[in-house]
């Protein structure tokens, strides 16, 4: 399984901050894996704004974002939802974003988004 540590640390904040927050009403969702140009995704939510089909439409269009085959920290993807702070994570394949988070607030405090990566 491909997942970057920081792609796995956002998973587990926004994880926590639905848990020590939110309702039930208002839990992040692990989502279904789907596939895209032969790669597998898996993604997470976070908050009430965000269905999983709403992320997997996002998830499609960002991990189509062209990407350096290598590099060593985030980097920002300016087309993502208006609002939002999305970014590549360094753990991307084929030099494309199959790796990212897309949050609104910060990556520590994140108050509602998504993130995903290839398995």
């Amino acid at each position: 399984m491909t997942c970057t540590l920081t792609t796995a640390a956002v998973v587990v904040l926004l994880s926590l901050a639905t848990a020590s927050t939110g309702t039930a009403a208002d839990a992040g969702k692990l989502c279904a894996k789907f596939s895209q140009n032969r790669i597998t995704y898996q993604s997470q939510t976070v908050g009430s704004s965000w269905s999983c089909a709403a992320a997997k439409s996002w998830i499609m269009k960002l991990s189509l974002d062209r990407v350096p085959k290598s590099f060593t920290k985030n980097l920002p993807l300016t087309n993502g939802p208006r609002g939002y702070h999305c970014f590549a994570e360094p753990g991307s394949r084929r030099g494309h974003a199959t790796s990212g988070v897309c949050v609104k607030g910060t990556i520590a405090f994140p108050r509602s988004g998504f993130a995903w990566y290839s398995v």
